[in-house]
């Protein structure tokens, strides 16, 4: 599905792919939602939290069209599964395997939190513990950590997911710095594009592209704006500031063409 035919069945309910992937969307949603209200409420990771993620998650599209191995939402596998090149743990083990992961992200550390939610996620990844969705519940794992430490999720986009797999084999192969600077970089962006704009009033400065989530421009091309005396902006250090009020007021008096307009170049012409 597009990601505007996500935002139509989240927000407005309106499904227009095939039932099984609005299923999967909505229970996702539904299993996020459930992770963003009651992470706090935790010290660590129970396996009955990882359970009822893949329950929530998993239910509405199992239920129209459930695995052929028999599984229900929640239960940990009972057939071996082959995924990439790793080895992933047998159906026997994972029970235990999984308390062995639950314990240690309550234990005291003194990693860095998107480090140590990077490692208990590839970890998580390699244990592999249902028929399928440890994807999905995976990254919702990692988001539960993240945000028991206070910290924003970390949005994968698409267009990130070949470094993303790539991070996590490396990850899998003992080497897990690349994939917390992937988990750090969306930690950042979810920051830039969704919570400072929102938390932002009109008036306030923030960096470009913290901007770029508020309008119809690319954080470069805000930086051009800026570079070109178009856009209203201060610079710190190696940051160019602007905000949205300054933002309105270009688009305000742009030109179609993107040439200033007369009216624009008089009051900057005066400065």
């Amino acid at each position: 599905m597009t990601r505007a035919q996500v935002e139509q069945l989240v927000t407005n309910r309106r499904a227009s792919a095939s039932l099984v992937e609005s299923l999967e969307v909505e229970g996702y949603s539904k299993a996020a939602d459930w992770v963003y209200r009651t992470a706090a409420d935790y010290r660590d990771v129970p396996r009955s939290v990882v359970s009822e993620i893949h329950k929530i998650a998993m239910e509405l599209p199992w239920a129209v069209e459930a695995p052929p191995t028999g599984d229900k939402p929640g239960a940990w596998r009972k057939t071996n599964v082959r995924v990439r090149s790793v080895t992933v743990s047998v159906p026997a083990a994972i029970p235990a395997e999984i308390d062995a992961w639950s314990f240690e992200t309550g234990k005291a550390s003194d990693q860095h939190p998107i480090v140590r939610a990077a490692i208990h996620h590839a970890w998580f990844e390699r244990i592999h513990p249902f028929v399928d969705g440890n994807g999905r519940v995976g990254r919702l794992l990692l988001n539960f950590m993240l945000l028991q430490r206070s910290y924003p999720p970390a949005v994968i986009f698409a267009e990130d997911r070949g470094t993303y797999l790539h991070a996590l084999r490396q990850a899998d192969s003992g080497k897990p710095i690349l994939l917390a600077e992937v988990v750090a970089r969306a930690v950042s962006r979810t920051l830039s594009r969704f919570l400072i704009p929102r938390l932002a009033g009109n008036a306030k400065l923030i960096p470009l592209s913290a901007l770029a989530a508020y309008g119809p421009y690319s954080a470069p091309y805000l930086r051009q704006l800026v570079l070109r005396d178009r856009l209203r902006a201060v610079r710190d250090g190696n940051l160019w500031l602007s905000s949205r009020a300054w933002l309105d007021e270009y688009m305000k008096h742009r030109d179609p063409r993107g040439k200033a307009t007369p009216a624009r170049r008089k009051r900057r012409n005066s400065v």
